[in-house]
């Protein structure tokens, strides 16, 4: 089976569409990474995904300095103002490479990065395909994650 990035920007090359953001966050591209600053709020990127699909999401996340800043994944509804988190992860100071595994159910899906007041928080090298292709390309999954019908060694 072909892997396919579903995010259509990887190295964020000209301007970034699907965009959403709120409260005081920005972000700026340079440098192939997306750069997020901002006292609060969230700056995210809508991304087009199959439902009810196994997924994963990489990618890298530069900070800048220690703080609360972090990245959510979200599923969008069809009702104003409301969505749903599928995960989070929060970030230290330094790169931090980002692996998370979900599913979308129905509706959109975005992920996030709510810089809380760093000074610049780079995202590059976003992937998010589907988990059945990634585990097959990386040597069949990420430990504590089994996939087929047999459990993992102990």
């Amino acid at each position: 089976m072909q892997r396919i990035n579903l995010f259509p920007n990887p190295v964020f090359a000209g301007p970034l569409t699907g965009l959403s953001h709120w409260g005081g966050a920005n972000g700026t591209v340079r440098d192939n990474a997306v750069h997020i600053t901002g006292a609060n709020g969230g700056y995210g990127l809508n991304v087009a995904v199959p439902f009810n699909v196994p997924l994963v999401l990489s990618m890298r996340v530069n900070a800048s300095e220690d703080n609360v800043a972090g990245m959510m994944i979200i599923q969008t509804t069809d009702k104003p103002g409301i969505n749903n988190m599928l995960g989070s992860q929060r970030f230290k100071r330094g790169i931090s490479d980002v692996l998370c595994r979900f599913t979308v159910p129905s509706h959109g899906f975005r992920f996030e990065v709510n810089p809380n007041g760093i000074r610049d928080l780079a995202v590059s090298n976003v992937l998010i395909e589907r988990a059945d292709t990634y585990d097959i390309a990386v040597g069949g999954g990420l430990p504590g994650f089994f996939t087929g019908d047999t459990m993992p060694l102990a």
